[in-house]
């Protein structure tokens, strides 16, 4: 029987996506959605977003992936609505996904960076 290596694994080192052009992306990940800007060299940037570090590459190849979550507790349809006033289009949302548990309701709102890498804010709310 194989060993667990469960107890080695304490949290996710950092994500990676793909986009168009790097410098877009800078403006879109700082000055849109107000994600902190690390590093950048070359076609390579590093976001920081509270504990999770973001890897963005620039890369003519299309992305494919699994959506990043942003943390907006409380706030989702505020935030959607600045991002909205911003031209963000969203796919979906903001949409109540959980109702009233543990005294709180769960949203979410779905939406897209220039290249297709799949985004979602999510917030818990008070009920």
């Amino acid at each position: 029987m194989a060993h667990s290596i469960a107890p080695t694994l304490t949290a996710i080192g950092q994500l990676e996506i793909r986009v168009g052009n790097i410098d877009e992306a800078r403006a879109f990940y700082g000055d849109v959605l107000g994600v902190e800007v690390e590093s950048q060299f070359g076609q390579t940037m590093m976001l920081k977003c509270g504990d999770l570090a973001i890897l963005v590459q620039e890369s003519a190849t299309r992305p494919i992936g699994c959506p990043i979550y942003f943390r907006v507790d409380g706030r989702v349809h505020e935030v959607a609505d600045l991002l909205k006033a911003n031209g963000i289009r969203f796919k979906s949302g903001p949409s109540c996904i959980v109702e009233n548990f543990m005294e709180k309701s769960s949203w979410l709102a779905f939406f897209e960076d220039p290249w297709g890498n799949p985004l979602a804010l999510m917030g818990d709310m008070p009920v």
